[in-house]
């Protein structure tokens, strides 16, 4: 309905004007076209993930999610159990722009915690994130899904601050699923949607304890009860020396790499390779900023696999 009410209008202005005014209008309403569809799929997505939710969202508990495939810009992604899985790809961080906001299986984002966002894995599922770029490693928990095509995984403010990357935004990273965790973390997602778990929390005897109690036991430790209870655990591997690449797939040939990359800055060095019946195109040594934007780049072209590299 929108495409036809837009060529609508193209055609009565086209009419209206000379042929240079025409081209140009042409192009000015082909990107706006484009625009609009990209708002109308992401919408699409959201209501389909609401409406797939609306029956746990009633019941306010946090439930075990993977989820149906989905597009971000014409990105497929197909979420899935994979206890194997590791990949190395850029990590950003979100702030208080989503601090308690709910997620997709009715947990909470929160900036002050150990927490993750990510594409495909399982929610609720623990990772072991590596900052590449200086070797510090932490264990998170992974809440949500994470929209941005140009980076693997997004963390909580206080996980970029504790693995070092808090200013300059955005870190080279290594995510490997601790799979005996995560299958921990199913099953506690699984049990408290268990109509049985319902009726042994309101059968389960209780007993009353002051706080008093606990200030004099926390005393007695010398200890902080968070420390007690989520103990912060940060490790450390020999940090390698190396450079960023990012691998482009699905070119018919080796003219539309030239193509495309005299529309690039003429400073970026690339080869290519042949694969099977169609060529890649390998970019770089890269700047971790500049690998978001050529992302984003690529896929407006309509080449939507990529992949980062290390060398």
């Amino acid at each position: 309905m929108i495409k036809f009410l837009i060529s609508f209008l193209l055609i009565f202005v086209l009419f209206s004007c000379n042929e240079f005014e025409s081209e140009k209008i042409y192009q000015n309403l082909n990107t706006s076209i484009k625009d609009i569809e990209k708002v109308v799929n992401l919408k699409k997505n959201t209501n389909n993930i609401k409406e797939k939710t609306k029956i746990n969202d009633e019941k306010n508990t946090i439930f075990y999610y993977i989820g149906d495939s989905y597009f971000i810009e014409g990105v497929e992604y197909l979420p899935i159990e994979n206890y194997n899985y590791t990949e190395i790809g850029l990590s950003t961080f979100y702030g208080k722009e989503l601090h308690k906001v709910k997620t997709i299986n009715n947990d909470f984002n929160n900036v002050t915690e150990l927490l993750g966002r990510h594409k495909t894995l399982p929610l609720p599922s623990m990772v072991k994130i590596t900052n590449l770029d200086n070797g510090l490693s932490i264990n998170i928990k992974i809440v949500d899904r994470h929209y941005d095509n140009g980076s693997l995984i997004q963390v909580s403010r206080k996980v970029a601050q504790l693995l070092g990357f808090y200013g300059d935004k955005i870190a080279t990273v290594r995510v490997d699923i601790l799979s005996d965790a995560s299958k921990q973390w199913k099953s506690v997602a699984l049990s408290l949607n268990e109509p049985e778990f319902n009726q042994t929390v309101s059968s389960a005897p209780t007993e009353t304890v002051s706080i008093s109690e606990i200030d004099n036991s926390i005393n007695n430790t010398g200890k902080e009860f968070s420390e007690i209870l989520n103990p912060i655990e940060i490790s450390s591997e020999k940090v390698q020396n190396f450079k960023l690449f990012l691998r482009i797939f699905n070119f018919e040939n080796y003219d539309d790499i030239k193509n495309i990359m005299n529309n690039l800055d003429n400073n970026l060095k690339y080869t290519s390779e042949k694969n099977g019946l169609k060529y890649d195109l390998i970019l770089g040594p890269l700047e971790k900023t500049d690998v978001n934007n050529l992302v984003s780049y690529f896929i407006s072209k309509g080449y939507k696999e990529t992949k980062i590299e290390l060398n």
